[in-house]
This record gives structure tokens, sequence and C-alpha cells, in this order.
């Protein structure tokens, strides 16, 4: 058995407002810009703000001096607001405790990879992760999910990924085979989902929780045992 886990709204909160939507009100940009922002922003390494400003300047063609002191806030805010969601680190410790490898699959650009870091430095460190802007392509890309389950050494089927949403998470997991945990925790996000999961139009994650505080280590014990009613 190994356990991925989506970081961003799975294992850790951060700004209530994505960073592509942020810069686009901030530099004044069209919305057509947001899709564009988000490609550039979690499939390249940017190093420091300085070198997205120059990318984003580049681009867009925006004020030098506003898409710095924009980009610089921004930043920062996605290293300073990270914060952990409850549940995670219990179950993240219980994991450790019981010697269950676990690793992660996430979308997060540079700043909210830092911040994860100082959250959590020994995971980060030593524990598998398959993140976006290091790795250059972007869930839902099956592809993704094909390289973390090859770097376990295990078939799909032994592989379990936790995430927040069925579209980026449950969705292509299933598509190679691995199990699914749907952490529900906000349901408003995820409706048009829900309701065609609840329909039968979209077929049911393998498990679905409220938060991580719902799960231990013993859950993914006993299920992965055949000893666990579906939720």
């Amino acid at each position: 058995m190994f356990i991925y886990f989506d970081i961003g709204f799975t294992l850790m909160g951060g700004p209530s407002q994505g960073p592509a939507r942020r810069l686009v009100e901030a530099l004044g940009l069209p919305g057509s810009a947001r899709s564009v922002l988000m490609d550039i922003l979690f499939t390249h390494p940017f190093a420091d703000a300085e070198q997205l400003a120059d990318h984003i300047g580049g681009l867009f063609h925006t004020s030098d001096s506003l898409t710095r002191e924009t980009v610089r806030q921004l930043w920062r805010a996605q290293i300073e607001e990270a914060y952990l969601l409850p549940g995670a680190s219990t179950l993240l410790a219980q994991l450790q405790e019981q010697k269950i490898p676990f690793g992660f699959i996430s979308n997060i650009w540079s700043p909210f990879y830092e911040g994860f870091r100082q959250l959590l430095p020994k995971e980060s460190l030593c524990c598998p992760g398959f993140y976006s802007f290091q790795q250059g392509i972007a869930k839902p890309e099956p592809e993704l999910y094909r390289r973390a389950v090859q770097q376990t050494g295990l078939s799909a089927e032994q592989v379990i990924m936790v995430g927040d949403t069925y579209t980026m998470d449950v969705a292509p997991a299933r598509q190679l085979g691995l199990k699914t945990v749907w952490v529900l925790h906000r349901p408003h996000k995820e409706l048009p989902e829900l309701v065609a999961v609840v329909n039968g139009s979209l077929p049911k994650p393998d498990v679905t929780v409220a938060s991580l505080e719902s799960l231990s280590a013993d859950h993914f014990r006993q299920w992965m045992a055949g000893q666990l009613n579906r939720e």
C-alpha cells in the first residue's frame, strides 16, 4: 500500500483567492489571461518573485513597477498564509508511526510549495513528491499519476489517492486504477460533481469523507484488507 495526498485544500489551506485570479485583477488583465497564468504558475519552476515578474511583464506588457510589486506581495502571501487543515498533521504522524508510506501529488507553484515545506519540513524532504511546477505537467493530466505510481514500484490497485476535488484528484486517479478517497470538506465547491456522483452519471470514489479528521492509519489498513465499508 502507498498513499498519495493532494496538498492544496486537502492537507493545507491558503489564500481564499487563487494566484492567477489575483494577478488578473491586480494587473487589470482580461479574464482570458487567467488560464494562461494558471499554466505559467503551475508548470514553471520560478526561482523567485523577480523571475516571475519578468516573465509576466514580457508576456502581457504590464507596468514594470506594478507587476513587480504585485508579484512580490502575492509571493509572500502564498508562503505566509499557508496553514495546515484540521486532521492533517495527526494523520500523517499516524502513518509515519505505523510505517505506511505516503507522498504527494499536487498542482502547486513555487511559493506555496515553500509554505508547504515550512509547515511539513520532514515530510516534504523525505516523502516522494510529484509537483506540477517541477514536473512541467499539471493535474488532471494522467501522466503525473503514472509517474507517481511508477515511483512506488506497486500496481495502481495498491496505491490510494486522497484529494478534495473530483475532477483533479478522483477522476484521473480512477482512470489509472488507483483507489480514491474524496475529502469533501468544501461540498459547495464540488456541487456539480457531487450531484453527478449521487445521480450515477459519475462513478463514486472508493471512499468519501467530510474531512481528514475522519481518517486514521487504521482506516487505510482495514480498507486495503477489505474490512472497511465504503462511506
